[in-house]
């Protein structure tokens, strides 16, 4: 058992070895303020590009929250440095685990990453992933391919699909996947290259691997339910190799987790101001084994634990099995308990209470909620039933 210990050490110092004289080499192929040169391909692609931020910006997915646009344009900005004003920042509105950066610099940020996150320094790993893609002309090369696979078109079709998460027909979904898929070597570049970029803009790089760490706990509580891999899963490497592969390069470059929670304070703060929008899209995906992953992170991050206790009961009300009604009717009780509970936890305790026939339970619920939301959209109906 000795003797395997120090051969699996010595392998890992031999593959961060390998790894750090591979990163000295990866540098950005173009510099800040790159724009292609006429007469080449790429200008075409970027032209067609245009065409698709066009559509990003009049899409009924763009989220226009000045504060959630700020924190990832600040974020981005902190992480690409001098490549920042190439850059335009979109918040989409999926639920998804995605974020993208087209290679005429348009910055797409899904809010269900921001939601799967822990930290900004989590979301400066997936921005600074994204911005190696764009600076080593990954994402150029990718269209190319696409050019060369689908039909005329077809840049903008794969952009909308990127926008939307939804697959196209399926005799191209498969080609659609495909080019939106970096090669091995791609990824691996833009995982080592992010790494330096977050580093180098003060963030802690440990968030690196921690991010696919995540995703492997959530893929594997999703597989316990049977649900469908998400897009992301579909187009990347193995989250776990990749985790392995960057902790050791990352602990052996700016050496051990220090346990730097500052990046934590400010991402747990955005999540507490605008929880209940984001959470409602990913609930209602009705993946119940990825919602219930996600609570117990944000739970173990300090989200506010009114939020949390209110989404555990929509979670259960909407899974409807053996048992989740009581589960349920806890969970709302429990998020009531707090300073500054959400109005929507009396609400629905109130629509249980009239179920299991506690009618005055009910009026007092359905009395607290209109009291804290005089003037919820509901209220016509909340007071058919106060007065039946």
């Amino acid at each position: 058992m000795f003797a395997f210990h120090r051969i699996a050490v010595a392998l890992l110092l031999l593959v961060s070895s390998v790894l750090l004289a591979e990163t000295e080499e990866i540098e950005p192929e173009i510099p800040p303020g790159y724009t292609p040169d006429k007469g080449k391909d790429e200008l075409g692609i970027w032209m067609e590009l245009e065409e698709y931020e066009t559509a990003v910006q009049q899409s009924a997915l763009r989220v226009n929250n000045d504060y959630l646009i700020n924190y990832v344009q600040s974020a981005t900005c902190r992480v690409a440095g001098a490549y920042c004003p190439d850059l335009r920042v979109y918040v989409i509105r999926n639920p998804g685990f995605n974020a993208s950066m087209t290679a005429n610099g348009v910055v797409q940020v899904w809010t269900g990453l921001l939601m799967r996150v822990s930290s900004e320094d989590e979301l400066a790993a997936v921005l600074g992933h994204e911005l190696a893609h764009y600076t080593r002309l990954h994402t150029l090369d990718r269209l190319r391919r696409v050019k060369k696979s689908m039909t005329a078109g077809s840049i903008l079709d794969l952009g909308l699909i990127v926008l939307t998460g939804s697959n196209i027909g399926v005799g191209q979904t498969f080609a659609a996947l495909d080019a939106m898929a970096f090669s091995r070597a791609n990824e691996q570049e833009a995982d080592l290259l992010g790494a330096k970029f977050m580093a180098q803009a003060g963030y802690d790089p440990h968030a690196a691997y921690r991010v696919w760490n995540m995703v492997v706990d959530e893929e594997t509580k999703a597989a316990a339910k049977r649900e469908k891999a998400g897009m992301f899963s579909k187009t990347h490497p193995d989250s776990g190799d990749r985790a392995v592969t960057l902790q050791v390069f990352v602990t052996e470059r700016y050496g051990p987790d220090t346990g730097d929670d500052e990046g934590r304070a400010r991402h747990v703060e955005m999540l507490d101001r605008h929880y209940m929008m984001l959470m409602e899209d990913q609930v209602d995906t009705n993946r119940f084994g990825r919602t219930k992953a996600m609570l117990e992170r944000h739970d173990q991050i300090g989200v506010d634990q009114g939020l949390v206790d209110y989404f555990y009961g929509e979670m259960y009300r909407q899974r409807d099995e053996e048992g989740d009604e009581e589960m349920a009717m806890k969970a709302y009780f429990s998020a009531i308990q707090g300073e500054n509970p959400p109005p929507e936890a009396y609400r629905n305790l109130g629509y249980l209470n009239v179920k299991v026939g506690s009618l005055e339970q009910a009026q007092y619920n359905f009395n607290q909620y209109l009291t804290r939301k005089p003037y919820a959209s509901d209220r016509a109906m909340i007071e058919f039933y106060l007065e039946e």
